[in-house]
């Protein structure tokens, strides 16, 4: 176990760092559109060039966390995030500001396979589901907090408005200062004779890598797809869409816990994953018939797809860690962390567009081509991951006769 001190450190690490996020996420729109005078579809531009450069910093950074240590990184890379939304007051030109917030992109990526790899080097592999776990629950906490923290700015008038990237900047620099208290873990790892990016060269783990793109297409349906079909396509009153959110948000605090019990190994967890897109697929058929009934029916039909959204969501995650962890060799958690993200890049800058697209110009039929993809992935994904980990644990047993022959 870990110790009891490290571990509510690490949450406060990641509750600061949350807060700051909430924060910086739930008004930077407004503080670009209104203080800086950038158009929506140039603040929007440079948010899709920020999602893009994901694909980059998820694979460098996971893999510097093995080679220099995960809580430098971690340490580095909030310290670069705080400093760059300190200079967003400096960029009010539409050139500057294309640079900044794709530089800032490409930090941000790299905060969780840093995070991750920093829980896989304090903690013995069978806790590291549930820490991971705990500090999601953590992390929405805090971004609901910063969100809060966010309005009361905005609500506060202009004086407030402009220092708003400095109150961001300085509640990441709290981050900060918690991750260089922590204790360093295992430190730099060894990783002679490991090649550069070696997990990308790993084809087991990268398929079970691609078929959770799918599964994780619930964050896209939650926040984009289903608001806009309830607004659009039901008679669900608009003002009650926003509640959904709140009470997704609820649910992952109080069960994502409890969603994690079963991913602490590679079976677990794959299994998991399998369940989480059965629950995703039967979602999607709630949600699409959202739309022959009254405003009642179709508040009550929502709600309940936003339920199985939430559930499928919890075991999705949980899986993810499972499997990240459970797939990936010690000597290189950062790397093969950093790889098994970019199944979320590539949902976050694919998703939204894809689901919305589908729902709004072919509903019904949308719906049920989304629930048959998920559904097709998550039958592929058990036996893939049973044979990256039988791939896994037989190198696992190669380089520990090879290691014994040496020492003997």
């Amino acid at each position: 176990m870990i110790p009891p001190v490290p571990f509510r450190l690490l949450g406060l690490v990641h509750l600061s760092f949350a807060v700051g996020r909430g924060m910086y996420l739930s008004g930077n729109i407004i503080y670009f559109t209104t203080v800086s005078g950038l158009s929506a579809t140039d603040v929007g531009f440079g948010i899709s060039g920020a999602a893009l450069s994901g694909f980059i910093a998820s694979l460098t950074f996971g893999s510097l966390s093995d080679r220099v240590g995960a809580k430098r990184v971690l340490a580095l890379l909030i310290t670069l995030q705080s400093g760059g939304y300190a200079l967003y007051p400096a960029v009010p030109e539409i050139i500057p500001f294309y640079a900044l917030i794709v530089v800032m992109g490409f930090i941000e990526f790299g905060v969780g396979p840093a995070l991750g790899a920093l829980v896989g080097s304090m903690t013995p592999p069978e806790e590291r589901v549930r820490i991971r776990a705990v500090l999601h629950a953590v992390f929405n906490i805090g971004f609901s907090v910063g969100s809060g923290f966010s309005a009361m700015v905005l609500l506060g008038g202009d004086g407030l408005l402009r220092v708003f990237p400095w109150i961001c900047s300085a509640l990441l620099l709290l981050a900060v200062v918690l991750t260089l208290r922590l204790p360093g873990g295992k430190g730099r790892i060894e990783t002679s004779g490991a090649r550069v990016f070696g997990a990308l060269r790993d084809l087991r783990f990268v398929t079970v890598t691609a078929l959770s793109t799918p599964l994780a297409l619930h964050s896209s349906i939650i926040f984009v797809a289903l608001p806009l079909w309830a607004i659009n396509h039901t008679k669900m009153p608009a003002a009650l869409v926003p509640l959904l959110l709140v009470a997704n948000a609820i649910f992952t605090v109080l069960f994502q816990v409890a969603a994690s019990r079963r991913a602490a190994t590679v079976y677990g967890a794959a299994r998991l994953a399998g369940r989480s897109a059965m629950w995703l697929a039967a979602a999607c058929a709630v949600a699409a018939s959202a739309v022959y009934g009254d405003a009642l029916v179709a508040t009550v039909v929502i709600s309940i797809a936003m339920l199985l959204f939430t559930v499928a969501e919890l075991q999705q995650a949980a899986s993810g860690w499972g499997l990240a962890h459970g797939l990936a060799p010690e000597r290189a958690q950062g790397e093969y962390l950093g790889t098994f993200n970019l199944h979320m890049v590539t949902q976050g800058v694919l998703g939204p567009g894809l689901v919305s697209a589908l729902i709004m110009s072919y509903k019904g039929w949308g719906w049920a081509a989304i629930a048959a993809l998920v559904f097709c992935a998550g039958l592929a994904i058990v036996p893939a991951a049973d044979t990256a980990a039988r791939k896994r644990f037989a190198d696992a047993g190669d380089t520990l006769i090879r290691r014994t022959e040496h020492t003997s």
